[in-house]
């Protein structure tokens, strides 16, 4: 069985499989352009880690620490990301995020500016005060999100879940929905739209 790297031991560049890095002191760690399959971050301290252009793929870093960290056009692909905390001096600048559980993350005040979601379940996470201009919520669920004060301008969340939006509470004045989703929030401020 192959030794785990530790984090002053993982390189960038390198691929890494199945390895558990479970409540880890990986601050300030060099993890750039790295490919993570399989594995786990849960809890992890990522403080200040640079993981620009890094893959991670149905990895679980579910209440990592993030704060400082470079997250420029890296990659998440299936992985499991609740409770994440995003609020604190990351560079989210062309990150993806695709099919990944993104459920009570804290998003508050953070730029989202034109980056796409893509099936992506942020279920009851924080996105107030977030700049959401140009941001692409393809397929997501969005239930019970926190709107408060988010910007929007051409927000697009076609074929998105919207359960759970308070109409009367958000100004969601910017935003781009189907005629389908139009029914739905009718329906949550008690219109009934009838053809």
């Amino acid at each position: 069985m192959t030794k785990r790297p530790t984090g002053s031991e993982i390189q960038a560049d390198e691929t890494y499989r199945g390895y558990a890095y479970d409540g880890q002191d990986l601050r300030h760690s060099g993890m750039e352009d790295c490919v993570f399959d399989d594995c786990s971050f849960i809890e992890a301290d990522l403080t200040s880690s640079r993981l620009n252009g890094a893959v991670f793929r149905t990895c679980d870093l579910s209440g990592a620490r993030m704060s400082g960290c470079n997250l420029f056009s890296a990659s998440f692909d299936g992985c499991k990301l609740l409770g994440w905390d995003l609020r604190d001096g990351l560079n989210l600048t062309a990150t993806a995020f695709t099919g990944c559980t993104l459920d009570f993350s804290l998003f508050r005040g953070v730029s989202l500016r034109k980056m796409t979601l893509e099936r992506c379940a942020l279920v009851e996470a924080d996105l107030s005060l977030a700049d959401l201009r140009e941001t692409t919520f393809r397929d997501c669920d969005l239930s019970n999100v926190d709107l408060n004060e988010a910007i929007f301008h051409l927000t697009d969340l076609r074929g998105s879940t919207l359960t759970g939006w308070n109409l009367r509470r958000h100004d969601l004045a910017g935003i781009v929905i189907d005629t389908w989703q139009l029914r739905a929030l009718a329906t949550e401020i008690g219109i009934l739209v009838l053809d």
